[in-house]
């Protein structure tokens, strides 16, 4: 009988080419179904995100009626007439304590579905499971408002996600700011967006009833690949440290600094009031936020073969027993028993989690001194199901490493948003003045002339 090999063929998403060969993978702790289990994400494809939900929300009002609840600005920055913008962007509903109620996409209604060009019309993308909760929320707020609140019924429309590694997709460029409603023609009935949440994830359409998209958007340049399965997605995000859905951003509990979203352009800190502002901004100003949500690998053997490893590498012949969700992360042999973070999902041997940085990561936050030791390992344990509970889940333990993207701790290193603001400014300042020198200069030539 030949022995199997433990090398086997993984991906990971920081690597050139997508692979590279791992070898902690761990067999048959649980007999799954390897059917069942999704393949690594090709380099170029899209999916059909089923587990997302749309509402549309249309009238005079709308636009006012959803710059005072989400965290994206509904108008352009700095423009003088305050016009609305027209683009898709990344964003959040809080509640009034300044927790994520939903992780959602807004777009503007194609002006092919609209009764006049000058229409206010959106569509919100959110979590197919939060769909009747966010209505009852929406309602709640709509007082006398002048709009109408509509979930759509499946196949009405089909949420998609599209991407191709290392390149942009054509329309990139478009400007967030654009006076462009679409970056497809007029007479279209598509929308969509660049995905923000991280560098070149791909983009974000919306297309009209349930056919396959090369059907609406057959052009390879704009949308690349073949269609693979939501789980697919799935394993890409969570290679790229990108939460998702109220399973992954617990509904009332998660903070939206600690869920990536002011990295993911998903907070317009400029804006004026909305719901849960004020500890939103009060949190940003503070400069130090000490949780965030990253990838991490799963792992039950020695942590030496993860010593050279940049980020979590997905091995989709791995069989690891998945923790419950918010589940408690430990130090291994740590005196006390304090939490290092939560445990928020998971595909196989890749997941995500809510770490703490200075503990779980080579992060330093402020001048003192961190908590953190590469020798140190962490584990996430958890005991059985209760009585009469839908999940037949057996107790168990697995390590966890936790890893920075290069962009997450360029930006936490760079001093996030403010930091990156100040520069933007100090920037422009110094090209206006070199500008301004040189009218001086060629006016003082001019003169001697």
């Amino acid at each position: 009988m030949m022995r199997p090999s433990t090398s086997v063929r993984t991906i990971c998403a920081h690597c050139p080419n997508g692979t590279r060969l791992f070898s902690t993978t761990v067999h048959s702790l649980s007999q799954q179904n390897s059917d069942a289990t999704p393949a690594p994400p090709p380099q170029a494809g899209y999916a059909r995100l089923t587990s997302r939900g749309l509402i549309s929300i249309t009238g005079v009002d709308s636009t006012t009626f959803l710059q005072g609840l989400v965290t994206q600005n509904m108008l352009i920055t700095n423009d003088p007439n305050r016009a609305t913008r027209r683009t898709g962007s990344y964003t959040a509903f809080l509640n009034s304590q300044g927790r994520v109620l939903n992780d959602a996409f807004l777009y503007s209604l194609p002006q092919a579905d609209l009764a006049s060009p000058d229409e206010s019309a959106w569509l919100i993308e959110v979590d197919k499971n939060e769909v009747a909760s966010l209505m009852k929320h929406l309602k709640k707020h709509k007082l006398r408002a002048k709009l109408k609140l509509r979930a759509l019924e499946d196949g009405e429309r089909t949420v998609w996600a599209s991407w191709k590694d290392h390149e942009q997709p054509r329309w990139a460029a478009y400007n967030l700011e654009s006076p462009s409603s679409s970056p497809f023609s007029p007479s279209s009935s598509i929308t969509g967006c660049v995905d923000t949440r991280a560098p070149g994830f791909g983009s974000r359409l919306i297309t009209p009833g349930a056919e396959d998209l090369r059907t609406h958007v057959p052009d390879e340049t704009q949308i690349a690949g073949s269609e693979v399965s939501l789980g697919t997605y799935t394993v890409r995000r969570m290679l790229h440290g990108i939460a998702e859905g109220q399973s992954e951003i617990i509904r009332e509990s998660a903070l939206p600094l600690e869920c990536n979203m002011d990295m993911m352009k998903g907070i317009d800190f400029r804006k004026g009031c909305y719901v849960g502002q004020e500890l939103t901004i009060r949190t940003h100003h503070t400069g130090v936020v000490r949780k965030r949500i990253l990838p991490v690998q799963l792992y039950t053997g020695d942590q030496n073969a993860l010593e050279s490893a940049v980020a979590p590498v997905y091995d989709h012949t791995a069989e690891l027993p998945q923790p419950p969700s918010a589940s408690n992360m430990y130090k291994i042999s740590a005196r006390r028993a304090r939490s290092t973070g939560k445990f928020l999902g998971g595909v196989g041997n890749i997941g995500l989690a809510l770490c703490r940085l200075e503990m779980m990561t080579d992060v330093t936050l402020t001048g003192e001194r961190t908590q953190y030791s590469p020798e140190q390992e962490f584990k996430v344990s958890w005991d059985a199901a209760g009585e009469g509970s839908s999940d037949q889940q057996e107790p168990g333990e697995v390590k966890v490493k936790a890893f920075v993207p290069s962009w997450t701790r360029d930006f936490i290193l760079n001093g996030g948003v403010k930091k990156n603001t100040r520069s933007r400014e100090a920037e422009e300042g110094h090209r206006a003045r070199e500008f301004l020198e040189q009218l001086e200069e060629e006016e003082s030539l001019r003169q001697k002339e």
